[in-house]
């Protein structure tokens, strides 16, 4: 059978990021290509976090900020270089993920009649009014009636004119079809995870050995940890106030809580609530490349993940979830869309409903005085995610559509 050669565009404006789902996804998906004898070219913006070990091409930005402007622009003066690289590469798809403001590259693909497989992970339009709201009164007038109407725009004509459509969730593909996008355009594929990169041996490693140290908690503390970028999903609030009624419990647990990552106000509102208790370390930015490492000195992990903010269904993959299971740990999360039917109450997690701070504070209690449950479930998590949810799994899902 004849090698796919495939080119993989990415243009968002997001630069020099070194964590988060976004760098793990987008490795992720490109090491499943490369796995599945995949002959990919990388087309970007920026020479992002793992390129290096791929065939790429960067075309960079004249103007960057603001950066919906910065990427708006774009549109205009990349168009000819990527075609240009596109055409010398003569690939027999193009895999563009999806950016707000991009619109060239399905254009580019119609033009020169190759057909584009768009990874679509949320829709742009919601998160610019409920997720990235401005707090200036007239920055938010140009948010809700320009720049939302310019990103629905671009939205609806990547979705209408893509060849094929990959979405992380049910929920995602049924919001697609509500919008007139036919079923037969659209794949559900989740998120997943490199299991030769996050396992649980790790933890005798070297770094394991004297990461404990570096961090000052003592080995004989059982370990909860979360990792993530403090978006508003990630149920930050909820996580503080159960972190708090766990200490002032006064329970004998012998616990002690390591909060990964950098990210928003909530990350420095969480510190505020959390930074005097001796209890709770807080590592600050860790980069993709290290976080195994954090992950595999934890016990307990958890994934607190809360309600959307208008009440939608819950749209999201998130990668934590899959790097969890993959290294083997008692897990407490949330029963949130596609996370509880990921996971098996009882059985590879510990579920709790979304927002209830005491369910929260109880699951993580009950895995923190039961090593055994802990290792029975991080043993099941494990073998599920080495049965479904692989990068390599997750691309050979998609060559087996492409293909046809």
């Amino acid at each position: 059978m004849k090698k796919i050669r495939l080119a993989y565009i990415r243009t968002q404006f997001w630069f020099n990021l070194i964590s988060g789902g976004s760098v793990g996804h987008t490795l992720g998906i490109l090491n499943g290509f490369k796995k599945n004898n995949v002959n990919v070219r990388v087309l970007s913006n920026e020479r992002f976090y793992g390129i290096n070990g791929f065939n790429y091409e960067i075309i960079e930005p004249k103007i960057k900020k603001p950066l919906w402007f910065g990427e708006f622009i774009y549109n205009f003066y990349a168009s000819y270089n990527f075609k240009r690289k596109i055409l010398k590469f003569k690939p027999d798809f193009i895999y563009h993920r999806y950016s707000g403001y991009t619109f060239f590259v399905v254009k580019l693909a119609k033009a020169l009649k190759i057909p584009l497989i768009l990874e679509f992970n949320s829709f742009d339009s919601w998160k610019l009014i409920h997720w990235e709201k401005s707090r200036n009164i007239f920055k938010r007038l140009i948010q809700r009636f320009f720049l939302y109407n310019v990103v629905k725009r671009i939205e609806y004509f990547n979705l209408k004119n893509s060849y094929l459509i990959v979405v992380v969730s049910e929920v995602l593909k049924s919001n697609l079809l509500k919008i007139g996008i036919p079923n037969s355009k659209i794949m559900v594929n989740t998120n997943g995870v490199d299991t030769g990169i996050f396992y649980p041996e790790i933890i005798f490693s070297e770094k394991c050995k004297n990461l404990r140290k570096k961090l000052g908690i003592g080995e004989d503390k059982r370990l909860i940890g979360f990792s993530g970028t403090f978006g508003p999903w990630h149920g930050i609030d909820q996580l503080t106030d159960a972190i708090k009624m766990i200490i002032k419990g006064g329970m004998d647990l012998n616990i002690h809580f390591l909060i990964i990552g950098n990210g928003s106000e909530l990350k420095k509102n969480m510190e505020k609530c959390l930074s005097f208790y001796k209890e709770v370390t807080f590592t600050g930015m860790v980069a993709y490349s290290e976080i195994k490492y954090y992950l595999a000195i934890c016990d307990i992990l958890v994934s607190p993940h809360c309600p959307q903010v208008d009440n939608s269904d819950f749209f999201g993959s998130p990668t934590k979830l899959f790097e969890y299971m993959a290294m083997g740990k008692g897990i407490v999360a949330s029963n949130l869309g596609q996370i509880g039917k990921v996971l098996k109450h009882n059985k590879s997690a510990l579920l709790v409903e979304p927002g209830n701070v005491s369910e929260l504070a109880s699951g993580i209690i009950k895995l923190a005085g039961d090593s055994k449950l802990c290792l029975r479930m991080g043993k099941y998590a494990r073998e599920e995610v080495l049965r479904k949810y692989t990068w390599e799994r997750n691309i050979k899902n998609l060559l087996k559509i492409i293909e046809k």
